[in-house]
């Protein structure tokens, strides 16, 4: 009995879906966001009439669907960003109820109880994710499927002689990267936990890999050399530090070498170091860099950094946990086109990083970030490595070596015997 009932509907299903198809009536959650639009005060009300937020187009692909409306007049893209979650849940509510096609996905064997068990559990459980984007006109991308939570990091995102590191992977499956030759400097930021530290050190295991003869680095390390510590032997660090003062008096030895570098370049009649054909890139990182917030000389040389270093080959990768205006200096930000934000506490500080809201709304996901360029803006989540593999990677160009310590009036102090500069014995 329970399988001619089944056999009905599948075929009756599969009957319907073709009839569906062809009048060019296949479902989706259109009628739905305009609803939730509507209850959220996402329409606007000029005298007795309503603007609301039209359907200009929508399109199906893989992934699910893409919505495009033109927003009224009195709407801004972050009106629809705040109401994010609203849209969200909206679609995800009273989604427990099983449709022909997924009875059409069935096996019919000794299974098919479980089957069914295995599809009920399934529809209690899955959950739609929204993307939004404007380009004119806004755009609403509803994904079946969820973001993956963790991505494992493996060998295949290595690219050999290549400045271009992992930042995520797409909803659709497509990896960013950020190529530092394109854009020189990245700022970084987020709440504790949620992915800076794991980032910067891909992002460094990545550079040492890829380009083992020609990256320089300088590491910052602010929250003790938890982070950067074990890179401290790599040939291709040259300054390392954890602490705020010796970080500020090898910067200074940093501006210096920078400047040597720009006045070759440009003394020489090239535009930058790429077209100088000059091989070598210099990377100063800083992780938790609100510590030199309090160090006026210090931010100084970071500015000039951002500012000049594009040119020298000097790039500078800037990363904070509280991202404020303070932290950010704005002549640092309009250097840095290029942001990295995980998830924040609060809308100012994602406007902070990323000049718009948006990072205060991601999910609890370590990982889950907010990537955007002078092109586009991405939410991604990062690929993860541990901390065993960044071991195996980076053993080959570990070296013994001796450490220089600067003879200034601190140099019996720990500030001064935490920075180093190295050389190979």
């Amino acid at each position: 009995m329970l399988f001619e009932i089944l056999t009905t509907s599948i075929f009756g299903g599969l009957a319907l879906n073709a009839f569906v198809k062809k009048k060019g009536l296949a479902t989706n959650d259109s009628g739905k966001i305009q609803r939730i639009m509507a209850l959220s005060d996402l329409n606007v009300k000029d005298g007795k009439d309503t603007l609301t937020t039209t359907l200009i187009r929508k399109k199906q692909h893989s992934w699910g669907w893409e919505y495009k409306y033109r927003i009224p007049d009195g709407r801004s893209f972050n009106d629809y960003l705040s109401k994010m979650d609203v849209l969200q849940d909206g679609l995800n509510n009273r989604r427990k109820k099983i449709n022909f096609t997924d009875l059409t996905k069935l096996k019919f064997d000794r299974t098919i109880i479980q089957q069914l068990q295995e599809l009920w559990r399934t529809k209690l459980t899955e959950q739609k994710e929204i993307e939004l984007d404007f380009d004119g006109l806004l755009i609403i991308r509803v994904y079946d499927k969820p973001l993956a939570t963790k991505i494992d990091w493996d060998e295949m995102l290595l690219k050999p002689k290549s400045w271009s590191v992992p930042i995520g992977y797409t909803r659709k499956g497509d990896l960013i990267e950020h190529n530092f030759d394109k854009s020189k400097h990245l700022i970084i930021a987020g709440a504790t936990g949620y992915g800076k530290s794991a980032i910067l050190k891909l992002v460094v295991t990545t550079l040492i890999d890829q380009q083992p003869d020609n990256a320089e680095l300088s590491l910052i390390d602010l929250k003790g050399g938890s982070a950067f510590h074990r890179f401290r032997n790599c040939k291709q660090v040259k300054y390392y530090s954890r602490d705020p003062e010796s970080a500020e008096d090898f910067l200074k030895n940093v501006q210096i070498d920078m400047q040597k570098s720009f006045e070759k370049v440009v003394d020489n009649g090239f535009e930058d170091v790429k077209e100088a054909k000059i091989k070598k890139r210099h990377f100063i990182i800083i992780d938790e860099a609100a510590d030199l917030s309090e160090y006026a000389d210090a931010m100084d040389i970071i500015t000039d950094i951002a500012r000049r270093g594009r040119s020298a080959g000097f790039y500078l990768i800037f990363c904070t946990q509280y991202p404020t205006a303070q932290v950010i200096p704005s002549q640092t930000k309009r250097n840095i086109i290029a942001r990295l934000c995980y998830a924040v506490d609060t809308d100012t500080a994602s406007r902070v990083v990323l000049d718009e809201g948006g990072a205060d709304k991601l999910p609890d996901i370590p990982g889950r970030g907010i990537y955007k360029n002078n092109v586009k803006r991405y939410i991604i989540q990062s690929p993860f490595i541990e901390n065993e593999a960044i071991q195996q990677q980076i053993e080959p160009y570990i070296i013994k070596k001796k450490e220089v310590e600067h003879e200034d009036e601190s140099s019996q102090s720990k500030a001064g015997a935490d920075i180093a500069t190295f050389t190979e014995v």
